[in-house]
C-alpha cells in the first residue's frame, strides 16, 4: 500500500508501507509498533506538477512501492521552499521512517534547471551532502 499525503504545507509525499515490528519499552512498560529498515528519499522537482489527479501518479506510488523509496514533490519551483522540504526531512526522518544521508534531488524533464539550483542552495545554504539533480524516469 502506497500513501499519497500533504506534508507540512510544502507539496505531497509519496510514501511506501513501512516494515514494522513490536518492540518492548520498559518505561512505561509497553508494546510498540515501531518503523524499522528505513528507506532512501527522493525530493522529486516537478514545479508543483504533483497533486491529486496528476497522470503519472499511479507510475510514482508503484516505482516508491518497487524500490521501497519515499517521494517528496514539493509544489514550489523556488529554491528556498525545495530547502524547507530538506530541512523536514532531516527534521523527522525517523518518524517519515526515511534514511536523512541518502537524499536525492531527481526532476521531471521540464524542470532540471530548478532541481539543480535547488541542490546548489542545498550544498551552499543547508550544508547538504547531495549529488547533482538528475531526470527522474519511473
Amino acid at each position: 500500500m502506497v500513501e499519497f499525503t500533504e506534508y507540512q504545507g510544502l507539496g505531497y509525499l509519496v510514501d511506501p508501507e513501512s516494515e514494522t515490528k513490536q518492540v518492548f519499552i520498559p518505561s512505561p512498560p509497553t508494546m510498540a509498533t515501531v518503523k524499522i529498515n528505513p528507506r532512501p528519499g527522493i525530493i522529486y522537482v516537478t514545479g508543483g506538477k504533483v497533486v491529486e489527479g496528476y497522470e503519472k501518479l499511479d507510475a510514482l506510488k508503484t516505482y516508491a512501492e518497487e524500490n521501497k523509496t519515499a517521494i517528496f514533490c514539493p509544489s514550489s519551483t523556488e529554491a528556498e521552499e525545495i530547502a524547507k522540504t530538506y530541512e523536514y526531512i532531516q527534521k523527522s526522518g525517523k518518524v517519515l521512517n526515511v534514511k536523512r544521508d541518502e537524499l536525492a534531488v531527481m526532476g521531471d524533464a521540464d524542470s532540471m534547471e530548478i532541481a539543480q539550483e535547488a541542490v546548489d542552495y542545498l550544498v551552499d545554504e543547508c550544508d547538504a551532502d547531495i549529488d547533482d539533480a538528475e531526470e527522474f524516469e519511473f
